[in-house]
């Protein structure tokens, strides 16, 4: 399994985790690479010294410590309902705005926001420049469609009151 610190952990982008069964191990000590780049058997080799073949990053590895010590403080599942709690206070706040859910099975992690009247990517401008709030623009074909909600990491309630209040504000204006 391949994680990037940057996903369902809620830290910055910069670690590519790695989880290997004994079976995928043995794979890798048996097969042959020409690569100086991307040889697990020797990343393996320096695991066995509490190393790594390259500089790692090592402030991202310092607070990926922390968000499992968290996490295992508190337990895996008070984090699950935590953040199912957070997102479902938000798409019931957002019942009265404008916008529209874009998936209807939609991830807890995560949610997909449409705008129906405007821009999706200057409603992620405005929040960002005028309220100094930070949701996430999507790319592509459906840019101007929809922005995305994060749910994970170190949120709370009043982080979804925050972006609420700012919303309200931006439709009342006319921009949304």
């Amino acid at each position: 399994m391949i994680i990037g610190s940057q996903k369902a952990l809620a830290l910055p982008p910069g670690l590519a985790i790695l989880i290997l069964s004994e079976k995928a191990i043995t794979r890798i000590k048996n097969n042959k690479v020409n690569s100086l780049y991307f040889d697990l058997k020797i990343a393996l080799k320096d695991n066995q010294n509490g190393q790594t073949p390259f500089t790692p990053a090592v402030s991202i590895l310092l607070q990926l410590h922390e968000r499992l010590k968290d996490i295992l403080e508190e337990g895996i599942e008070v984090e699950r309902a935590k953040i199912k709690e957070l997102k479902l206070d938000f798409i019931n706040r957002i019942k009265n705005l404008p916008l529209k859910i874009f998936s209807k099975n939609a991830s807890n992690a995560m949610t997909a926001i449409e705008t129906k009247n405007v821009s999706a990517y200057s409603v992620f401008l405005i929040l960002k420049d005028e309220y100094n709030i930070w949701v996430c623009p999507n790319g592509g074909e459906l840019k101007e469609k929809i922005f995305r909600v994060g749910h994970i990491g170190q949120l709370s309630i009043s982080d979804n009151d925050k972006l609420i209040e700012a919303l309200n504000d931006i439709n009342k204006r006319g921009l949304l």
